[in-house]
């Protein structure tokens, strides 16, 4: 199974800037990311994704939470990557 892709230009605006904010926090860069060429460059793995995942949805169950981060990547290797 491959791993789940969406590129940014499919998301609303009101997507947009939520994927953004939350990709922003989750790669915690010393640098603001303020373009789509910054998001680019960065992925994040799957337990530092299932850990952030956790401290925001702290309601969500640990057995959802697993079916989400496998249904995303089954594969364990990267987790969230940008496509611009």
């Amino acid at each position: 199974m491959r791993s789940l892709s969406l590129h940014v230009s499919a998301l609303n605006d009101d997507e947009y800037s939520l994927f953004t904010s939350s990709f922003a926090d989750l790669v915690a860069s010393d640098s603001p990311l303020t373009t789509d060429d910054d998001f680019d460059k960065h992925t994040v793995s799957v337990r530092v994704a299932r850990a952030w995942l956790r401290g925001r949805y702290p309601d969500l169950s640990v057995s959802d939470l697993d079916q989400v981060t496998t249904s995303l990547s089954p594969s364990s290797a990267t987790f969230l990557t940008t496509m611009t």
